[in-house]
């Protein structure tokens, strides 16, 4: 049986550059390898016109915002837009690259732009938008699941993903092996853990444990 595809999983290229003529030549690049694009000229119209619930990327244009693209760039991030940037730029300069790159863009491409070069790393933005948006769709999943915990549950939590045994958070709890037992299988029902291996790597999820902590 075929599956009907939801528009909400097909990827958007927009693409803010100052020349109209690149615009339009970069949009019937991406639709010629089957990619939905959309253009624009300033900044305001892609902000007004961007569609968060849709994967994608962003083809940014050094000279779009003055005095440089940087300021952009903070824009998204106070926007809250989490798409991946490509920055575009006329010529060499390695200084706004690495700037770009510290920013957050993913790719830096000069003009002339190298068509396969900029397909491959489109192509590789958008399967990173999505894999972002599954984790931040299962961190807000399992935060949910948290938030149905009671305090002494999520202590009891904390306390079995920092290692400790039964007996161990019964000392430390001044409860009853027995009532930590309750609460722990509390833990793993309302978390929909089956293993303690899927609690902790639910823990790390929910930053309630760093990779840092495990063997310390």
């Amino acid at each position: 049986m075929s599956e009907t595809v939801s528009h909400c999983d097909t990827p958007i290229v927009y693409i803010l550059d100052a020349e109209a003529a690149l615009r339009d030549a970069l949009r019937r690049l991406m639709e010629s390898v089957g990619l939905h694009a959309r253009t624009f000229g300033e900044i305001d119209a892609f902000l007004t016109a961007y569609q968060p619930d849709q994967p994608g990327c962003l083809l940014l244009d050094i000279r779009i915002s003055e005095p440089a693209t940087i300021s952009a760039q903070q824009l998204l991030r106070e926007q809250d837009i989490n798409l991946p940037v490509i920055i575009i730029a006329p010529r060499g300069d390695v200084a706004t690259a690495v700037t770009a790159m510290k920013r957050g863009a993913m790719d830096f491409l000069e003009k002339p732009l190298n068509e396969q070069w900029l397909l491959d790393c489109v192509h590789h933005a958008v399967t990173e938008d999505r894999n972002r948006r599954r984790v931040r769709a299962w961190q807000r999943m399992l935060q949910d699941r948290f938030e149905t915990l009671t305090p002494r549950e999520q202590n009891i939590l904390q306390q079995v993903v920092d290692g400790l045994s039964n007996r161990e958070i019964a000392e430390r709890l001044d409860l009853s092996r027995k009532t930590v037992e309750v609460h722990r299988a509390k833990v793993m029902q309302k978390m929909e853990a089956r293993t303690l291996s899927q609690l902790i790597q639910m823990a790390l999820g929910l930053g309630i444990l760093k990779l840092y902590d495990i063997g310390r």
